[in-house]
């Protein structure tokens, strides 16, 4: 049975990584649509929309969206403030990138950096793009050695 939250169980002995992570957006409905067309395809098929939180799950995890305190309105992202730089997402080949990126383009949505070798280490091999309040996100392949 699927937890109503859709998180993964942390079983002894096999619990790592990142078990999931919320995002503070400017406007709720805008990002839902974004993430909902995003993260499926990264991974995280189940989706539990309370409202005023979604979450997207998968075996690796979640990853939640909720709208962002109106104290806050006026801020905007970037990447070098105290915090957030980016999120980066695993692809299981340089494939995935690829097709995430020509999705990203055909959809309208923000490429930052194109898929390509980056020299961060050997076959690092990625796409860079944003969401809608400009967040940095990345999907990544790293060929074993």
């Amino acid at each position: 049975m699927v937890d109503p939250c859709g998180c993964p169980p942390t079983v002894d002995g096999d619990a790592k990584g990142v078990h999931h992570v919320i995002v503070n957006v400017k406007d709720l409905a805008r990002s839902r649509e974004f993430y909902g067309w995003l993260l499926p395809r990264l991974g995280y098929p189940g989706c539990t929309d309370a409202g005023s939180v979604v979450g997207w799950f998968g075996t690796a995890g979640s990853f939640w969206i909720k709208q962002a305190d109106a104290r806050f309105a006026a801020d905007a992202f970037h990447k070098d403030r105290v915090g957030l730089c980016e999120i980066a997402f695993a692809a299981p080949s340089r494939s995935h990138v690829d097709t995430l990126a020509r999705e990203l383009d055909a959809s309208g949505r923000t490429i930052l950096d194109p898929p390509r070798e980056y020299a961060y280490t050997p076959g690092y091999y990625a796409v860079f793009f944003s969401d809608p309040d400009g967040m940095k996100l990345e999907l990544v392949h790293i060929p074993a050695r």
